[in-house]
């Protein structure tokens, strides 16, 4: 089982935070991860939604997905239409399943979207939803490529695959030189979210502590680093920057 650091720690969740059919009576809906309007029945049951404006994810049944386009709205990410009438359990947040418990999910269970971060423990041989949407990121073992990438019926998110036992990081950290001293020799890192290595932290220090590195989000470090953890990321789906950049356009726009 993979080692996990939270950074910015969130319970695990598997639909708590999304916000239910039941709670849109308001006229406008605002500033929320995800909007689940599956228990939408009929265009009069969005009648009294006037504006959504800064949402993550809504989900909604494809019967009303042009209903929902008559709505104004503002940031939203993603609309994902949802077969009508099917049972879909959504995970926000950080949450942590096994590769059985995709193979086996509980009755009445569709649909699975996975919204937030999604670490699979073990490998995953089977995935008996009828659909797997992907508009977060699911961390699974090496090996399990094949059937998640089966089952993934719409991906706007990402596929991690690890190997051996990483140390899994999400949210936003820093890490020093302390930090990597820390670390066993030859430590793969798997980090989701927005980090930054120190200063302080040498070439020779990472080269002996770090295997490798899987991203998803941004890196920054010293301009003189960049290169050595751009050779270190296996996989990459996000930015690695040099600090000097960063501090460079804060200076000019002042």
């Amino acid at each position: 089982m993979a080692n996990e650091q939270t950074a910015q720690p969130k319970p695990e969740a598997t639909g708590a935070e999304a916000q239910p059919a039941e709670a849109t009576k308001t006229k406008q809906i605002q500033n929320l991860g995800v909007l689940d309007l599956t228990g939408m029945k009929s265009p009069d049951d969005l009648a009294g939604i006037e504006s959504i404006r800064s949402v993550g994810v809504i989900l909604i049944p494809e019967p009303l997905v042009s209903k929902l386009g008559a709505i104004p709205m503002k940031s939203v990410g993603v609309v994902v239409p949802i077969p009508q009438g099917e049972h879909v359990k959504v995970i926000t947040g950080l949450a942590k399943l096994t590769g059985e418990a995709l193979a086996n999910p509980a009755v009445g269970e569709d649909t699975l979207v996975v919204a937030g971060v999604l670490q699979v423990s073990t490998p995953v041989e089977k995935v008996a939803y009828k659909r797997l949407i992907v508009v977060g990121v699911i961390l699974a073992p090496k090996g399990s490529e094949s059937a998640i990438g089966a089952a993934i019926s719409r991906l706007e998110g990402a596929t991690v695959y690890y190997s051996g036992n990483p140390r899994i990081f999400t949210g936003s950290d820093r890490f020093s030189s302390a930090f990597f001293e820390l670390l066993e020799d030859r430590t793969s890192v798997v980090l989701v979210g927005d980090f930054v290595v120190e200063p302080d932290v040498t070439s020779d220090l990472l080269k002996r502590k770090v295997a490798e590195i899987t991203l998803v989000g941004a890196l920054e470090a010293p301009r003189a680093l960049v290169p050595l953890l751009q050779a270190l990321t296996v996989e990459r789906q996000g930015v690695i920057s040099a600090l000097e950049d960063k501090q460079q356009s804060r200076g000019q726009g002042r």
